[in-house]
């Protein structure tokens, strides 16, 4: 089981192309649809928070958010 998803899966019902590279973390009941690009490079993290819904998207760097 890859590291970075919580016990529940993302949906992935309308995705069509998923790539992860780094140190990426996924938050429970995200939904990625389309074409998801996620890379975090050497050194940074990449935390996607619960709820998310990703769709034709490319994330690159490091990425924190928090709730306040």
């Amino acid at each position: 089981r890859f590291k970075g998803f919580p016990e529940a899966l993302p949906d992935i019902t309308e995705l069509e192309h998923l790539t992860v590279s780094g140190d990426v973390t996924f938050g429970e009941n995200m939904t990625l649809k389309g074409t998801v690009i996620i890379v975090a490079p050497s050194g940074l993290k990449i935390d996607l928070p619960p709820g998310s819904i990703l769709e034709n998207k490319v994330i690159t760097g490091g990425l924190h958010i928090l709730d306040h």
